[in-house]
């Protein structure tokens, strides 16, 4: 679909500003690439992540009278998902995804090309009911409800049978190598695990949080494929008894994904996990991430302070850079200079100056730091404080008129006050100079497709109150391989100190006496926040309790031992 510059309904670029997505020095700039690249004004928009592409589609489904859909906004009939292939839905860019009343219930990126239209009313003879949708949301229905069916590796290993190969020994291994990574990919997995053992080597995938099985190697074929992942890491193959890290690139689906490589010898060969850092969704909006719209507005007020550091908390893997970056996406940096020091760099942005970091070099998060801070910054983002001299040198920038964002590894918001203390940052350098903290995690949602009323059960009603009505559970279905949960929001608690607080974080005050003043100023914590999204149908009791327990033992549990 075509973004042009103008609608029936007036300007894009004055109808983006109208909706508050995008300001005028953002257009003047746009605009003015414009003229120099001959592109279309919504390409360029989103190129520089001034705004999605959703936004975009949005003003044109409203100029074609359509509505725009997610993913998950969509119910999908299995029998239909049935009836398609990969090939179809990318060749003409559209989903069909149920019947009603006689007509075919259909997701099109580009609902105004006929030839696209034309092939799906040549496969479905039904009345055709459009909504839009983007190219990114397209993908995620694939990897859902096409590719999950259908493993790669699973094929390899049916065309080795079909060969009437009695051994492992002429396995593809260039092409078994690149169906691990490719099926991981294709699942939606963050990491994947490599794991050989005495007669058998494990394949796992981490999908929302949880690790899953794939299809086990043989041990004949476990070396080959692990010296494979080293030359596409730029590994060395030869060394085998010390651990290394390094990063391969894939072409998957027409996009670029980079994988942060991983080896450790272990007991029965090299372990090996790939961390799949994929880059073509982009970086999401605040609004999109589950944050509560209360958390979402503070975090707004956050972006406009002109000094302070905010800190986002959280163990690893719960969604702290992708924050980060949604609160830098809504900053104009048209106007303000906004500067990275990361390890890794994880998403790229148009206008902002991004480092990596190198160790081997020298070239640590507090030598790149005090390097930016000569490069005249107004906002930095630091991937992680790890250290005293980070966090001293974090501190006193945010002191001297820089806004800083950056990650601690604490287990909730108000534990980076005892954090940077044990750091060895004084407190009343906490007080002059922390905005706030953000504590979050991921947690599984019920799915959509399978999702139903059930009675609370007495845990539930005891965690939740004796008002508890029926509680939405997934009872599971193909979509969430019979788990009753897929894809995952966000459960945050935002500490946000005011002036009262001031004295107690100037003396340095426990924990529990924190909590306590943060409590009478209604702050909610995790638990809190966790209550709500049940409540709303969201997710469970138990996959709150599952990222959201103490790692100390209850007096229950331990009454029960």
């Amino acid at each position: 679909m075509s973004n042009s510059a103008t609608s029936p309904k007036g300007r894009l670029g004055d109808r983006l500003i109208e909706r508050g997505r995008i300001t005028h020095a953002q257009l003047e700039v746009a605009l003015a690439e414009q003229k120099r690249a001959h592109r279309a004004l919504g390409e360029i928009l989103t190129s520089l992540s001034f705004c999605t592409q959703e936004d975009i589609l949005e003003l044109i489904a409203e100029d074609m009278g359509l509505p725009f859909l997610r993913h998950l906004e969509v119910e999908v009939d299995p029998l239909i998902a049935s009836t398609l292939d990969v090939d179809f839905v990318k060749e003409t860019m559209a989903f069909p995804y149920s019947l009603d009343d006689g007509s075919l219930r259909v997701l099109m990126v580009a609902p105004d090309d006929p030839a696209c239209v034309a092939s799906v009313r040549d496969r479905f003879p039904y009345p055709l009911d459009i909504a839009i949708t983007s190219e990114n949301e397209l993908h995620k229905l694939i990897g859902e409800y096409l590719h999950g069916a259908a493993s790669l590796v699973e094929k390899i290993f049916q065309e080795q049978q079909a060969s009437g190969s009695g051994t492992f020994v002429e396995l593809p291994i260039e092409e078994l190598t690149e169906a691990i990574m490719i099926d991981g990919v294709n699942r939606g997995a963050t990491d994947i695990h490599i794991e050989p053992e005495e007669r058998v080597t494990r394949i796992r995938y981490r999908l929302d949080g949880v690790l899953y099985p794939g299809e086990n190697l043989p041990v004949e074929a476990t070396n080959a494929v692990i010296s494979r992942v080293k030359i596409l890491s730029s590994l060395d193959i030869s060394e085998r008894r010390r651990p290394q890290d390094g990063r391969l690139e894939l072409v998957v689906n027409d996009s670029s994904v980079d994988m942060r490589v991983s080896v450790m010898p272990c007991s029965f060969g090299e372990n090996v996990v790939l961390r799949v850092l994929d880059r073509s969704g982009g970086c999401s909006s605040l609004d999109s991430l589950g944050i509560c719209e209360g958390h979402v507005n503070c975090l707004q007020r956050v972006i406009e302070r002109p000094h302070g550091i905010f800190l986002v908390t959280g163990p690893t893997g719960s969604g702290k850079t992708t924050t980060l970056y949604s609160m830098l996406a809504m900053i104009d940096a048209t106007e303000r200079n906004v500067t990275t020091i990361e390890d890794p760099i994880e998403y790229r942005m148009p206008l902002l100056r991004q480092c990596q970091v190198d160790n081997s070099i020298g070239f640590d998060f507090h030598a790149g730091l005090r390097a930016l801070l000569r490069q005249d910054p107004d906002v930095i983002l630091i991937g992680e404080i790890r250290d005293r001299e980070t966090a001293d040198m974090a501190v006193k920038a945010s002191m001297t008129g820089h806004l800083v964002l950056s990650t601690l590894h604490t287990n909730s918001a108000l534990g980076v006050i005892p954090r940077l203390m044990d750091i060895g940052i004084e407190p009343y350098m906490i007080e002059d100079s922390l905005i706030g903290a953000l504590g979050q995690r991921l947690v599984r949602r019920n799915c959509e497709s399978c999702s139903r009323l059930t009675d609370p059960s007495p845990e539930e009603v005891s965690w939740l109150g004796p008002d508890t009505g029926p509680l939405v559970r997934g009872e599971g279905c193909e979509r969430c391989n019979g788990y009753g949960l897929v894809g995952r929001t966000c459960l945050s608690e935002l500490f946000m100190p005011d002036d009262t607080m001031a004295d107690a974080l100037r003396s340095g005050a426990s924990l529990g006496a924190l909590q306590k003043l943060a409590a009478e100023q209604g702050f909610r914590s995790l638990e809190g926040d966790g209550k709500r999204l049940v409540r709303a149908g969201v997710t469970t009791m138990k996959e709150i309790r599952r990222v959201n327990t103490s790692h100390r033992l209850t007096r229950m549990e331990r009454e029960d031992l």
